[in-house]
């Protein structure tokens, strides 16, 4: 049903009537384009209230509130016809057009989870388990009939299409990794043996970025037979001349070694080769007091509950990234944690470490990964950049 409403010059503007309940209220929303001199009259009515959440004005209800808002109004035309659906923001929409909400249903958990507008949340905060996950944006309650029965209910009456779908979490899915393309200069051979022998994705793509200036430096020589003299000139000039740190100089070192060990059968020896001496640093200690202070003035709870683990337990970054729920016992107040060539190590946690990945947890609700990308994948960590970038 429609109502029309003539100003002094003539101006038509459209009221939309829809009956609603709003914090526990019967009320009649009251929907229109801005109307300076349509708002003044519309305030006038009693018990009129403007609601930011609604984006409208809405008034008590009443049986006769077509008559009544006639008389409140004045010269008013009641045109009778199906009222459009509201949506947020003002927009009109038809019944074709009706807004999709999906409930997702887990089962292991035993919980319905429903992201909702934020104007539905004091309705959605009766249901039983109701419980908000702020880091996740979400609302789980208990998935029984009663539940199921409200929320049909609920939103059935602002024209919402309700659909309850599974859980995939219930059945994860197999992650495929996007392995980089084999360079042309190094051969499969060398990478087939680094796989055989079970090294690291990562040390893999270092000796290949390693390797290939190499092979193309020497394009044309016989390289396997080429004299150690060469290779430590080659080593030379890098240093030289690109100012290669002596961080570089082994891991080059260790890179001729392997591919001439695993491709050409030849083994260097340390005089050969020859190693920088290494520098005996002083590790960098951040005090008690400073991290207790960065933890302070962290808003970001993912930031903190990563910090957290980082000083609690003493983990690496890409330790942290990889860190699993399957790896937390909350209960034996431990973590399993997987470091360099298949080596793990359980490391326990403290009460309040415990705590704060308890409630983490049950903000972000992640899948697989502690640390997980929300916007991506559920399943999908971060990389260590983010890590090392995250605001404090």
């Amino acid at each position: 049903m429609t109502l029309n409403f003539t100003g002094k010059e003539k101006a038509m503007t459209t009221i939309y009537v829809k009956t609603v309940i709003h914090r526990n209220e019967k009320r009649i929303k009251l929907i229109f384009d801005y109307d300076a001199g349509l708002i003044r009259e519309v305030r006038k009515i009693p018990g009129c209230r403007w609601s930011q959440t609604m984006c409208c004005w809405h008034i008590p209800f009443r049986e006769d509130y077509l008559t009544y808002l006639a008389e409140q109004l004045g010269n008013i035309e009641i045109v009778y016809k199906e009222p459009p659906v509201q949506l947020r923001g003002g927009l009109k929409a038809s019944d074709t057009e009706r807004k999709k909400i999906n409930v997702i249903h887990n089962k292991r958990e035993g919980l319905y989870y429903i992201k909702i507008p934020f104007y539905k949340k004091d309705e959605i905060k009766k249901l039983e388990g109701a419980w908000w996950h702020p880091g996740a944006k979400e609302w789980s309650v208990y998935a029984n009939r009663e539940n199921r029965h409200q929320l049909k209910e609920i939103f059935e009456q602002e024209n919402y299409i309700l659909s309850f779908v599974e859980d995939e979490a219930d059945t994860p899915k197999k992650t495929i990794s996007k392995k980089k393309p084999i360079p042309e200069l190094v051969e499969k051979k060398f990478e087939g043996e680094m796989i055989l022998r079970n090294k690291s994705y990562r040390t893999i793509a270092t000796y290949k970025s390693l390797i290939n200036p190499f092979l193309d430096h020497f394009q044309g020589s016989k390289i396997k037979m080429l004299p150690a003299e060469k290779i430590r000139e080659y080593i030379l000039e890098r240093l030289n001349v690109d100012h290669y740190s002596r961080s570089y100089q082994n891991q080059l070192i260790n890179a001729l070694k392997r591919y001439y060990e695993y491709v050409h059968d030849r083994e260097f020896e340390d005089f050969d080769l020859p190693r920088p001496k290494k520098r005996q640093r002083l590790p960098n200690v951040i005090s008690r007091e400073d991290i207790q202070k960065m933890l302070d003035i962290t808003r970001n709870q993912k930031h903190k509950t990563i910090l957290s683990i980082l000083y609690g337990c003493g983990l690496r970054r890409n330790e942290i990234i990889e860190l699993k729920l399957q790896d937390i016992d909350l209960n034996a107040k431990t973590i399993t944690v997987h470091g360099k060539g298949d080596k793990y190590r359980i490391v326990p946690i403290g009460k309040k470490l415990e705590q704060q990945i308890s409630k983490f947890i049950k903000s972000y609700l992640p899948k697989q990964y502690l640390v997980a990308h929300y916007r991506i994948q559920k399943y999908h960590h971060w990389d260590q950049r983010s890590i090392h970038t995250m605001k404090i």
